[in-house]
């Protein structure tokens, strides 16, 4: 049975709950979701006990069924590279003044930390695909 990309989209979505994003026109939210899918299949494919590559994207599914543990790290993957794009986003650089007290925070600050937040994603989606093939690899499977 195959896996849906909207599965994996779900699960990413409910990670980094970006409220904006949500008010995205769908089909754009799904070609944007799609990018960053992409770019985790070729993060991922050499590990995965499954054939990520064996996907369509017309039909906006992978043709293989995929377990919980795969959708779990493509998810993770997804919300790694949205937040990535996040720090890359120039609106951060801007001032930005606060309606309570009026205290403009610092672009910088809040740059370093979206950053902090992206590189401790970062560790823990690549902690999980080398957890996922130690446990699924093989030492049969090591080239000389």
């Amino acid at each position: 049975m195959p896996t849906r990309f909207k599965e994996v989209y779900d699960r990413a979505v409910f990670r980094f709950t970006d409220y904006s994003f949500a008010s995205v026109i769908p089909d754009f939210k799904e070609a944007v979701l799609q990018r960053y899918l992409l770019s985790v299949i070729v993060d991922f494919r050499h590990s995965a006990a499954a054939d990520l590559t064996d996907y369509s994207l017309a039909l906006g599914q992978f043709n293989n069924d995929l377990g919980d543990e795969i959708i779990e790290i493509l998810a993770l993957g997804v919300a790694y590279y949205w937040l990535s794009a996040k720090t890359l986003n120039s609106e951060l650089l801007r001032n930005i003044l606060h309606n309570k007290d009026y205290n403009t925070y610092s672009p910088a600050n809040l740059l370093k930390e979206i950053q902090t937040l992206r590189n401790a994603v970062k560790q823990e989606y690549q902690g999980k695909i080398r957890a996922y093939s130690f446990r699924n690899g093989s030492v049969k499977d090591l080239k000389k």
